[in-house]
């Protein structure tokens, strides 16, 4: 509430006196009554009138005045009479900066002397108003607004000055409004003038090229002084580079040297005829270059590696090739030799390509090695063999040189990757030897297997020695200055660090000597499944083979047939559903392939899976797509072995052997990784969890299709695992959750078996176990 005009003015009078003599006292030590008067009845006749003014301010209770540069202070009213002492002052020739000095000494007097009183009275008016300004703060306004008020006497001009003032005015606005937008932009912006002289800069500038980022640079200029030499070196370095050539301009900035877009345009006032200035915008595009520079680097490595590849792969298809030309018009012992050296160079081959493919993943992780029992010294022979017919035909001797007393005996070792170490190394010795030979020599101690070869060539580049010396190489292809990328030993010491094992370079008088140092792991010689060799008509089982590709499918049809399975042959899943509606008892095994034309594996699994008729039946993935399942433990989960193509006839009889009857235990684990089983036993974990909380909470006898599908694939889980009692309970809940009229008593006692169960987190650690 605002206080009366008359309690205020009996406060203005009653300190009066105080106030005179306090502004007199300052004025004199200030020195205004030098160039006003030292009279005291002046200065309480500018104080009475002074008070006036405050009066009518403060009493106004609907104004709450605040400075406003819209308002018209020449003929507001409130202040005449502060303005008729403004005139008087103005007559007489006081200057306007004696006459606004003098003010706000006033100005001080009153703010400390009367502050304190106006604070006192709004803390006993008790108004409560939050919105209302205190007395002390309105003072302030006054003061704020009756100093522009006082301005009138020295502001008045003609009306050429006051169109100038205007235009000035306009003209300020407009350049604010541009100095906005180009400091509003991330690139660095420079304005120089028609010389090239620095006018100004944004703060991207300031910020690349000095590390400054001082708000307001722009406007008044003030952040350039110290650093204008730095920022005009900068500007002359760009005026020095001709136009055509700006598009791509590397300079020095606080992050280092980037390369800048550069444009410079020509700014023009041409109604006021104004200086002429050069608006100079900078694009950083070096992250843009150097992605340009990686597409290219990769394209040529791409090259390389196309190149590097084709001699990995014609390798061992020549040795396929070869074999075949000379088993044309081969007598019967030499045709039997050949073809028993197509099928190693095929498997060789076949190693071959499945390394190739995982070359794209070896930058970000190392190969996997999958080790098994082997018979090191006929793998090594055989793999001796498979380059003999390019050793014929280079005209170069390859020898093995191997004590049969030292590897006698199975060795845990993954063959397939070994294989491919040691033939891209054969292959580079027979390519390089001068004819006297190269010798493929195999050793053992306590704990390793040394493989050396050893050729008769120029020995090995500087580049591939050092590259082999310095650990596991990038896999890039490199220039050694000869035929070959080293691109193939790049990839055969990835492979040979992820066995557990190095490639050395031994020191020779001539030729080259690569040795290849593997652990040594000894293994019992894993016990192979009979296989018939002649079902004599009576067959034991039958089979639904499910492969578009014909040839495939015929294959996998011969391998089972010899194991005594009759076998189907079903082109898609269309026709592979159609077989089993007409027939839902006549397989006792299903082999489906993953990527088929209307669908895939995984649907045509899920499909048996929901027909109680089908649902127990062994489901084996036999895919060269396994990667896609085991990844998903949901998918996974369906099948009952995931085997990878190529499969041999010996793998396939273990896999098949499998019972029709539920599996015991965690037979249906194998074949997954060690990765793939730790996942899905967290998914089965925490899905079981789930369920026992909606079990605990449900009350209802109706139908539920969710928990019933929930149990359902925990059901799945729970056999995968070996969990047969609990996969019992599961099957049991999902019957009597999708019964068209759940049975109350039914439901709970199938809740109430299923809650019996417990599984603690971390339970199935123990189940999960390295494949074999």
């Amino acid at each position: 509430m605002p206080l009366s005009p008359d309690r205020l003015s009996e406060t203005l009078r009653r300190e009066s006196d105080a106030l005179v003599k306090e502004t007199v006292r300052l004025a004199l030590e200030t020195g205004f009554t030098d160039q006003t008067s030292s009279m005291r009845a002046a200065w309480t006749e500018a104080t009475e009138r002074l008070n006036d003014c405050i009066v009518a301010y403060l009493s106004d209770p609907l104004r709450h005045g605040r400075l406003d540069g819209r308002h018209n202070y020449r003929s507001d009213e409130r202040f005449d009479a502060l303005r008729e002492i403004a005139w008087r002052h103005h007559d007489s020739g006081v200057p306007l900066e004696l006459n606004h000095g003098l003010f706000r000494l006033y100005r001080r007097v009153y703010l400390d002397h009367l502050g304190p009183l106006l604070r006192a009275e709004d803390g006993s008016s008790g108004d409560g108003l939050a919105d209302q300004p205190s007395l002390a703060d309105r003072l302030e306004d006054f003061f704020d607004e009756a100093d522009q008020a006082m301005l009138a006497p020295w502001a008045m001009t003609g009306a050429k000055d006051a169109a100038l003032g205007d235009s000035v005015r306009r003209l300020t606005r407009e350049r604010d409004q541009y100095f906005g937008v180009i400091e509003s932009l991330r690139g660095p912006v420079f304005i120089a003038d028609e010389d090239g002289q620095l006018v100004n800069a944004n703060q991207a500038a300031l910020q690349s090229f000095l590390g400054l980022s001082e708000a307001g640079g722009l406007t008044y200029r003030l952040a350039l002084q110290p650093h204008r030499s730095e920022l005009q070196a900068v500007i002359d370095e760009i005026f020095a580079i001709p136009s055509e050539r700006r598009s791509a301009v590397w300079l020095q900035t606080e992050d280092g040297s980037r390369c800048f877009d550069i444009r410079v345009r020509g700014v023009e006032d041409t109604v006021y005829k104004l200086d002429r200035w050069q608006i100079i915008l900078l694009h950083d595009v070096t992250e843009h270059l150097r992605a340009v520079e990686r597409a290219r680097d990769a394209e040529n490595t791409m090259s390389l590696f196309l190149a590097a590849m084709s001699h990995e792969i014609r390798g061992p298809l020549h040795c396929v090739l070869g074999a075949a030309d000379l088993l044309e018009g081969a007598d019967p012992a030499e045709a039997e030799r050949l073809v028993e050296l197509i099928g190693v160079s095929a498997r060789g081959l076949n190693a071959t390509l499945e390394n190739v493919l995982s070359f794209s993943r070896f930058e970000h992780q190392s190969p996997q090695p999958r080790p098994e029992p082997i018979a090191i010294g006929d793998a090594l022979a055989n793999c001796v063999r498979m380059q003999e017919i390019l050793a014929r035909q280079q005209g170069v001797p390859l020898r093995l040189d191997m004590v049969p007393e030292e590897v006698t005996g199975e060795v845990l070792l993954d063959w397939s990757m070994t294989q491919q170490v040691l033939g891209n190394l054969v292959r580079n010795a027979l390519r390089h030897d001068d004819g006297r030979g190269v010798t493929v020599s195999l050793r053992t101690d306590a704990d390793t297997l040394r493989f050396r070869i050893d050729d008769h060539g120029p020995g090995l580049p500087a580049e591939i020695r050092e590259m082999l010396a310095q650990g596991v190489a990038e896999l890039r292809p490199r220039a050694t200055g000869r035929e070959g990328s080293g691109l193939g030993l790049a990839i055969a010491q990835r492979m040979t660090h992820a066995l557990g094992g190095q490639i050395m370079v031994r020191d020779t008088s001539a030729g080259a000597s690569v040795e290849v140092r593997l652990p040594l792991v000894p293994a019992e010689a894993a016990p192979q499944p009979s296989m018939p060799r002649d079902h004599g008509g009576q067959y034991d089982a039958s089979c639904l083979v499910v492969d578009d590709d014909p040839i495939s499918g015929l294959v996998t049809g011969a391998m089972l047939e010899r194991l005594g399975l009759s076998v189907d042959h079903a082109g898609d899943l269309a026709q592979a559903r159609a077989l089993c509606a007409a027939h839902p008892d006549a397989y006792d095994y299903f082999i489906v392939d993953y990527r088929l034309s209307d669908g895939t594996g995984s649907d045509f699994a899920r499909s048996l899976r929901a027909d109680p008729a089908l649902r127990g039946k062994p489901v084996l993935l036999l895919s060269a797509n396994v990667g896609v399942v085991r990844d998903r433990p949901e998918e996974a989960e369906m099948f009952t072995a995931v085997l990878e193509k190529p499969l041999d006839a010996v793998a396939l009889a273990h896999a098949i052997q499998i019972p029709t009857r539920p599996p015991v235990g965690t037979a249906l684990l194998d074949g997954l990784s060690l990765s793939a089983q730790r996942r899905m036993a967290e998914a089965f974990t925490e899905n079981w969890s789930e369920l026992r909380e909606m079990l605990s909470l449900e009350t209802s006898a109706a139908k539920d299709p969710t928990i019933a599908s929930r149990a359902h694939k925990l059901a799945n889980g729970a056999k995968i695992f070996g969990l047969t009692e609990l996969a019992e309970a599961l099957r049991a809940l999902e019957d009597a959750y999708e019964a068209e009229a759940p049975d109350a008593s039914a439901l709970e006692a199938a809740r109430t078996q299923v809650l019996h169960h417990s599984l603690a987190p971390g339970s199935l650690d123990s189940i999960v176990k390295d494949p074999e």
